[in-house]
């Protein structure tokens, strides 16, 4: 069990994938994250790509995001959101999808995204490029976007960002880019 570090779900505790597939953010580097990005939350369109067990979706609904999209192309993980979202009473609006990343993008084109987190699997390190080529080139972000980029690796700065910050948490880097 995983517990929601602050805001409106603070405290309450939610469920991950028991799987080989997901690795679930510990709290102190949620905690940690979301402290960095502070009062930003409020009011976002959230899209939490390789959601696993939704955590940093839901910590972004419990600091008031307006609206989550789940992604994950794994049935555990889907299940796991869904009953995360049920047990918590979750109010906000929230998306839970069962596909690939491609394809959600692709059929999502029309969206505008305030505040998007990538977790895909560390071995696969082209997907992280791969999405944010989309996301800018299909104009999907808005223009405060703010993108977590959670690896194994620090991420190089990237010129469509005013800022960037980079925080490793031992073998985890997070990378946080504002526009």
């Amino acid at each position: 069990m995983m517990r929601i570090v602050a805001g409106t779900y603070r405290h309450r505790k939610i469920d991950y994938p028991k799987n080989q597939v997901t690795r679930p953010t510990m709290d102190k580097v949620r905690e940690a994250l979301m402290s960095s990005i502070g009062i930003n939350i409020n009011g976002r369109v959230v899209l939490d790509l390789f959601a696993g067990s939704g955590a940093m979706g839901i910590e972004s609904l419990s600091r008031g995001a307006k609206v989550c999209y789940f992604v994950d192309n794994d049935k555990e993980a889907i299940k796991t959101i869904n009953s995360n979202l049920k047990s918590l009473s979750v109010k906000e609006e929230t998306h839970v999808e069962l596909c690939s990343y491609q394809n959600f993008l692709e059929r999502n084109k029309d969206k505008k995204f305030s505040l998007v987190f990538l977790d895909p699997p560390y071995a696969k390190k082209e997907i992280y490029e791969e999405v944010m080529l989309f996301l800018k080139e299909n104009d999907m972000l808005t223009s405060d976007a703010i993108v977590v980029k959670e690896a194994d690796i620090e991420m190089k700065e990237d010129d469509y960002f005013s800022s960037y910050r980079h925080y490793r948490y031992g073998m985890i880097h997070v990378n946080i880019y504002w526009r």
